[in-house]
């Protein structure tokens, strides 16, 4: 019996009989189908969350900004301002922060943008072109500093003050990376950033030291730098790790959010199709007007196993499709089921299903 009910499972994958013969199959294998299929839809889904790292932003081309940032580690390290990731309890939360210990970052970075005097910032140039600002929040409320991030993103196309900056919140971090080409040639806005990260330290090991990204490479061994271009290497290693890490508390919010909503709409999408069937068969000249309810969920639930591995495949070989293939891959299945078995009578030969 049950080989049986396995060899019409796979049968119905590739045709329409089987599924018409769902309808005198027990409930409970309908249901596990029913599920079945939806998990198999949602899956691609959680891949394409899942695979998402927070370094993915500088893993095309980095315009020199890995040069920027060990720059800036070392300047941290040798003038002894230490930004470390710290964890303190308010209210029973946990509230993870970068805080400024030893010199004060002020007292070594001094520059500042005209209008923005109490964010003074270290800069790394190329031949007197400005290649990455890095901010820190300090002392600034977040309205400040929030309105630091959207003045510069807001600044015209040609303003000599575009470039690529990090911006070190107290709990949150954030980055804009610009291409110099553009900036060069005058033809770049605010908003014309070619990538942008944004991130928390909920994630980041309490004790975290940017200016520890000179000193101990990812693994926690001592840098050797006597190769240059090694070095320059591990360091911005431990810049991508951090940036990963930055992005791991977003990416499990993200991952349940949208998996959760696509089991949701793929669900609601399945079950409509079983809600079809039954309208479908309701005319007075439908062969299959005497079907129950109960029997067209049934037949409904068996039709979705082939649009859900067909959506595991689609999703698999063109990621941006995972959110529709299964609606898209649902519909075809119910034309396709339609038009051999569902029309009236009038439309259509009805072939008698082989026992």
């Amino acid at each position: 019996h049950h080989m049986k009910t396995l060899k019409l499972i796979f049968q119905s994958l590739f045709s329409n009989g089987p599924v018409m013969e769902a309808k005198n199959q027990p409930w409970y294998v309908a249901l596990v189908l029913f599920f079945v299929s939806i998990l198999l839809a949602t899956f691609p889904t959680f891949t394409q969350i899942n695979n998402q790292e927070g370094s993915n932003f500088l893993s095309g081309n980095t315009y020199s900004i890995e040069n920027a940032l060990v720059l800036f580690s070392e300047t941290l390290k040798e003038e002894d301002v230490r930004l470390v990731v710290t964890s303190r309890t308010e209210a029973d939360t946990t509230i993870v922060e970068l805080n400024n210990q030893a010199e004060k970052w002020e007292s070594v970075f001094t520059t500042t943008l005209e209008g923005h005097p109490t964010f003074p910032y270290f800069q790394y140039s190329v031949n007197n072109q400005v290649r990455l600002r890095v901010f820190y929040q300090g002392e600034n409320n977040d309205e400040t500093t929030g309105a630091l991030a959207n003045a510069l993103l807001a600044l015209p196309t040609g303003d000599s003050k575009i470039a690529s900056f990090l911006l070190l919140g107290r709990e949150a971090v954030y980055m804009y990376v610009y291409n110099p080409a553009a900036l060069t040639a005058n033809t770049a806005s605010g908003e014309s950033y070619v990538t942008a990260f944004s991130g928390t330290y909920n994630e980041v090991p309490v004790g975290t030291n940017l200016g520890n990204f000179v000193v101990t490479d990812v693994g926690g061994n001592t840098i050797n730098k006597s190769d240059l271009i090694l070095y320059t290497r591990v360091v911005f290693d431990n810049w991508l790790n951090f940036f990963d890490q930055s992005f791991a508390y977003s990416k499990s919010v993200l991952l349940l959010a949208q998996t959760g909503l696509t089991f949701v709409v793929n669900a609601i999408m399945a079950l409509l199709m079983s809600v079809v069937i039954f309208i479908m068969t309701r005319g007075k000249n439908n062969p299959n007007k005497h079907f129950k309810f109960s029997e067209t969920m049934k037949i409904g639930a068996w039709s979705l196993l082939s649009p859900g591995i067909l959506t595991l495949v689609a999703g698999a070989l063109f990621p941006e499709f995972a959110g529709t293939a299964f609606v898209l891959f649902v519909g075809l299945r119910l034309m396709w089921l339609s038009s051999r078995y569902l029309r009236p009578v009038d439309m259509v030969v009805t072939q008698p299903v082989k026992k």
